[in-house]
């Protein structure tokens, strides 16, 4: 008799645990990632899926933990903003303070990397060679409509920038690109991660000089947004994690970051 109430109460017990035992883990947190397109560094492909060196870092983020659900959403340019404003972001991805709105209410986590924006050109170009870097602001620059330049005082007003200087503004580093290197440009100013993508080819290699100044250098870090679902003591703890396991050294890697260029005066 003893023996089957053991047993009996055995059984209620496992039957208890059972539902336990199968449960499923947490539903991780939801955070939403917003960027704008960084030419083929993150961009979206022929099936609108993120894609690119950037988006591989950031998709990294949802590998080495499992408490957050990190969505990559990548906007047009000027919509980016408006999507922190509606708190439809919570993060904005290797970005510096120095580009941002403040309105927007991100705060940065510790520096992922630092790197700028450098000057270029062909080197065939009608100064000869690198005096073209010479005289910079007597010079027809390209550039992304919207961007701080420091050679234009951090200035991103169109008008005014086609009021006081010789600028040809586009959408994309990628067209910037394109135009100076048609010959249309003396100059023009892209991220250096962008540009060693090109200097990764010997043929563009061989066609391309880069001036000796970065046009500005920032540290780059994740902005998280003020009261959204990830606070930026989680988000370090996350870099941290991606910087043990090797993403922020292969990152870098990737990117062919120089070293030895100096900021511009």
């Amino acid at each position: 008799m003893n023996l089957c109430k053991n047993l009996l109460a055995v059984s209620v017990l496992c039957l208890a645990l059972a539902p336990c035992a199968g449960a499923p883990p947490p539903a991780r947190v939801k955070v939403v990632v917003a960027t704008d397109s960084w030419d083929r560094l993150m961009y979206l492909d022929k099936r609108k899926v993120p894609s690119g060196v950037l988006a591989d870092f950031v998709n990294r983020m949802n590998v080495v933990q499992d408490k957050f659900r990190f969505e990559l959403v990548i906007y047009p340019r000027l919509r980016v903003d408006r999507a922190f404003i509606a708190g439809q972001a919570d993060v904005y991805p290797l970005r510096t303070m120095a580009w941002t709105n403040p309105a927007l209410g991100l705060l940065p986590t510790k520096t992922i990397f630092t790197s700028g924006d450098v000057y270029f050109s062909t080197r065939n170009n009608r100064f000869g060679g690198a005096e073209v870097f010479r005289d910079l602001k007597s010079r027809n620059i390209a550039g992304v409509r919207g961007y701080h330049y420091q050679l234009f005082g951090n200035n991103p007003d169109e008008a005014h920038l086609k009021l006081h200087f010789r600028v040809d503004l586009f959408g994309s580093n990628e067209q910037v690109v394109r135009f100076v290197m048609a010959g249309r440009a003396d100059i023009g100013i892209v991220p250096e991660v962008i540009l060693a993508r090109y200097l990764a080819d010997p043929k563009m290699r061989a066609r391309i000089i880069v001036g000796p100044e970065y046009d500005s250098l920032v540290e780059l870090s994740h902005l998280v947004r003020r009261g959204g679902p990830i606070s930026v003591g989680q988000m370090n703890a996350i870099v941290d994690q991606m910087a043990a396991a090797g993403d922020v050294a292969r990152l870098k890697a990737r990117l062919s970051i120089r070293g030895g260029a100096r900021p511009r005066r």
